[in-house]
């Protein structure tokens, strides 16, 4: 099966901050037109750039009749996470203008919008969907957001999975040394919005693993308590939107432990909010990575909710 069954994205900039232009690819399906638009389905990456899409999400345009945004946002820790979900919320917020409109062709319905993301960017879902964070960080939560895809997500800060080092890191099986990542970790080093995926950033989070510093690099010089941003223990005090949600995960995931999952599942439950949930038996992190992986009960739910 071929990978792109359809035509290159619309590559565009949707936000300029801290001398960057961040971007956004744009796969509008042949179908849709101005009297039927297509929903969007958004996707947040989780540590690389909008390029790095999964086949099953270049395929959904034509399969799904989705227009799929696949985008990029600032980097920690040279970009705190308060930076990072104001940029969320601006690629939510162009969907609204008349630039968007108009190079999608009008043919796009930007008030169905599903938000989806993988590993930190399944995070990035969570909180856009639910507006966990967002006063935090001192903005306004995003509206209008019919539902939520997280792919084996990161949930919770304080987990201990965060907190513990992991000297060496179990899929690496060495010590990656303070050296290899001097300037990815100094947060004073030029910012970026995405990074090549087999460059040598991507031993970046591996790196976080074994040195246990996911708080340091998101929130540090904030003055914000890193629990504002943990999905599970808010959702349980009822104070914030809970639109349906599709979760996703391998129970034998060794860069995001997926009892996290679990925690945001029950926390939905015990507020009675509507919540569906794959545990897949023994896979690993990335397994929607694959070309044959369809993840046909992730486009069902999309087809229930819009």
């Amino acid at each position: 099966m071929p990978a792109h069954p359809f035509p290159e994205p619309i590559e565009l900039v949707y936000k300029e901050v801290d001398g960057l232009s961040i971007a956004m690819d744009i796969y509008v399906p042949e179908n849709a037109t101005k009297e039927a638009p297509a929903p969007i389905l958004l996707w947040w990456h989780g540590r690389q750039s909008s390029t790095a899409i999964t086949p099953h999400m270049l395929r959904a345009p034509a399969k799904h009749n989705l227009c799929v945004v696949s985008v990029d946002y600032r980097l920690a820790p040279q970009t705190r996470i308060p930076g990072v979900l104001a940029d969320c919320k601006s690629a939510l917020e162009f969907f609204e203008t008349r630039e968007f409109a108009k190079v999608t062709g009008d043919r796009v319905d930007a008030s169905r919008i599903i938000v989806s993301g993988s590993s930190a960017g399944g995070w990035l879902a969570l909180l856009a969907g639910t507006g966990i964070g967002y006063e935090a960080s001192g903005l306004e939560p995003p509206k209008g957001i019919k539902g939520v895809i997280a792919i084996y997500p990161i949930t919770d800060l304080l987990d201990e999975f965060w907190t513990t080092k992991q000297r060496p890191v179990s899929y690496i099986g060495r010590i990656i040394e303070h050296s290899e990542m001097t300037t990815f970790a100094d947060p004073n080093s030029e910012k970026t919005s995405w990074a090549e995926r087999t460059g040598k950033r991507s031993f970046f989070y591996p790196y976080m693993l074994q040195e246990a510093i996911l708080q340091k690099l998101l929130l540090e010089g904030t003055g914000i308590e890193p629990v504002k941003y943990s999905i599970a223990q808010n959702i349980r005090t009822g104070n914030f939107k809970t639109p349906p949600t599709y979760i996703i995960t391998g129970n034998s995931d060794r860069r995001v432990r997926h009892q996290q999952s679990l925690d945001v599942v029950e926390a939905y439950k015990s507020i009675h909010a509507s919540v569906e949930y794959h545990e897949l038996e023994g896979l690993d992190h990335n397994f929607d990575n694959e070309e044959e992986v369809e993840m046909e009960s992730m486009y069902e739910f999309i087809k229930s909710v819009l």
